[in-house]
């Protein structure tokens, strides 16, 4: 038997080869041991250990330069205009609401809603601002379902071939692309729910992401503006930025007054009021009786904030915001019962009523369906804790919890 045949020979005779010292296996083991430190510790990152860079922007400070944006508001309260306007600023390189345009992009309106009067407000902006010259502004009315993952793959390479034909006619990348409504444009089963709403942020950011594109899909807000974005809680949170456009709109004769425009969301810099603004109009021909055609225009108020801003109430944290939806859900559901049994008449729902609508409203981090669960039940429990410092009252009688307007 040789020394090949014979493992304890063979490290009998590496103990006394001449080439051989203690130091060989020594530094075997810290090179493995370095080896296994670095595969746990591999994912982690360590203060110090990056340059942190700053933020990139398309609007300074408002809009990022990739991501999501949501631009949302109540009916009439401006939401296209101020695209539109937006568009115009991006492709002249020139500030939004006083905030530094950081680079000259081509913008894609994907317009699933109002297609028809988006021409006439791209006329009417572009001669008020661009002296009429063609701009690098392309829409898309007929928008498929963007709920629909083909659809959106099939999307990808059209988009593609409006940003080769913007840098090659006006010499600038497709650095925009607004979806106008999200309501219109994803076929939702129930826009409450959480799940289908992160499902639309995947596929919006499945539509920007290829070309490094900033996406501004257009959302209505709830009943008023305090509820913030209507349907479930997962848009505002999935979202880079959130903008509001705001005012004071009579629902029985459709007059608006002070509009206004703020930032309340963003992951990077600080929230709050932008400006006001008001519309005017632009006429660029006659019809055939000879009356005026044209579109309103934009004209930002930037020295002045708008009643509707001073006057905002602060945010709720996204436990009561998923409770007031929820409640809002399924207070038609609720019953006129006296409070402790014997108290005022009010209209109440139970707290197991409102639990699954709560649960399809509050998006969490969660990948495991159990820890999902628990901190939903969590985020619920806090909510009622302090439901009386946001309008609603809650007690036990009866053998269930009620919860109801204060």
């Amino acid at each position: 038997m040789g020394l090949r045949d014979d493992p304890f020979a063979a490290e009998e005779a590496r103990l006394h080869s001449s080439d051989w010292t203690p130091m060989d296996d020594a530094l075997a083991d810290a090179v493995k041991c370095q080896a296994e430190t670095q595969r746990l510790l591999s994912g982690f990152v360590f203060d110090g250990d990056e340059a942190t860079d700053p933020p990139r922007y398309l609007v300074k400070g408002v809009v990022p330069a990739e991501g999501i944006t949501m631009v949302g508001g109540q009916s009439g309260a401006g939401k296209t205009f101020i695209v539109v306007d937006l568009a115009v600023s991006a492709a002249l390189g020139e500030p939004f609401f006083g905030h530094r345009m950081v680079e000259s992009v081509g913008t894609l309106i994907l317009a699933a809603e109002g297609a028809g009067t988006l021409s006439s407000r791209i006329e009417a902006a572009r001669r008020s601002r661009a002296q009429g010259q063609s701009l690098p502004i392309a829409w898309l009315a007929a928008v498929p379902s963007l709920s629909d993952a083909d659809e959106v793959k099939a999307l990808q390479p059209k988009i593609q071939a409006v940003a080769d034909r913007m840098l090659k006619v006006h010499g600038v990348r497709l650095g925009l692309i607004i979806i106008d409504t999200l309501a219109a444009a994803f076929a939702m089963k129930d826009e409450n729910d959480a799940a289908e709403a992160q499902q639309a942020l995947r596929h919006m950011r499945l539509i920007g992401d290829p070309i490094g594109a900033a996406v501004l899909p257009v959302h209505h807000y709830g009943k008023n503006d305090e509820t913030g974005l209507r349907g479930s809680s997962a848009y505002r949170a999935g979202a880079d930025a959130v903008i509001s456009v705001l005012a004071d709109r009579n629902q029985v004769t459709g007059e608006v007054a002070n509009r206004s425009l703020a930032l309340a969301k963003t992951r990077f810099g600080e929230e709050g009021p932008i400006a006001g603004f008001s519309l005017r109009f632009i006429q660029f021909g006659e019809d055939d009786d000879g009356d005026p055609v044209g579109a309103c225009v934009i004209d930002p108020a930037l020295d002045v904030l708008s009643p509707v801003l001073t006057k905002r109430p602060k945010k709720d944290p996204l436990p009561i915001l998923a409770l007031k939806e929820a409640f809002a859900e399924v207070i038609a559901l609720g019953r006129e019962v006296s409070v402790m049994g014997d108290g005022p008449l009010v209209r109440a729902v139970t707290v197991e009523q409102l639990r699954p609508e709560f649960r399809r409203r509050y998006v969490t981090g969660d990948v495991e369906p159990e820890k999902a669960a628990a901190t939903t039940r969590q985020a619920l429990k806090r909510a009622l804790a302090a439901c009386s410092q946001h309008g609603f009252r809650s007690g036990f009688w009866g053998g269930e919890e009620w919860l109801w307007v204060a």
